[in-house]
């Protein structure tokens, strides 16, 4: 794996094991922690292990710090690769300075990894249908609502439905001379 940049200006390197105190910090933020659903308790020393399988094993899993000048703000990743078909899943997520455009950034450039370098044709994610800020960021970059999984996710002790998004390589690059539809709440 290597870093690489898009035009936004962030940069995106392999998680390696200078990015794992951050990364605990983060996970063991509240706010963090109930958009991602995490289901045990981080600890330092399992976040290392995940680098670790990150490391060691890039046909499974992609990994990247996103580094906004020379500061680690959030992670991105793709895994559940599915050769035959493929793709693979994407998930996100921004510790600092969250809401400045920083996420989406990454994850579009995440996106034109994916459909570059790697060849996928489709990139899919979850995510529970209160995270406005982020179903707006993937809408803007291409992704596509294709189904709903109802009262998969809890969230704050309730049960909340989760939309499947999807993105097909001709969705992201018809997406950048396009507008796409901002999302508000079903």
């Amino acid at each position: 794996m290597s870093a690489f940049q898009n035009q936004s200006g962030i940069k995106l390197v392999p998680v390696d094991p200078s990015h794992a105190e951050n990364m605990f910090h983060w996970m063991d933020d509240p706010e963090i922690r109930r958009h991602l659903g995490l289901r045990r308790e981080p600890t330092l020393e399992k976040t290392i292990e995940w680098i670790q399988f990150v490391t060691d094993n890039p046909d499974k899993v992609r990994g990247y710090a996103i580094l906004s000048g020379r500061t680690h703000v959030g992670n991105v990743v793709l895994d559940r690769f599915d050769r035959y078909l493929g793709t693979a899943r994407f998930f996100i997520y921004i510790g600092e300075n969250r809401g400045t455009g920083l996420g989406r950034a990454a994850t579009k450039a995440m996106v034109e990894e994916g459909f570059g370098t790697l060849g996928l044709y489709k990139i899919w994610l979850t995510v529970h249908r209160g995270n406005i800020r982020a179903i707006n960021a993937y809408l803007d970059v291409g992704f596509k609502i294709e189904g709903v999984l109802r009262d998969e996710f809890l969230l704050d002790g309730n049960r909340v439905d989760v939309f499947y998004m999807g993105i097909l390589k001709e969705d992201f690059l018809r997406s950048s001379s396009s507008a796409i539809p901002v999302f508000e709440s079903i």
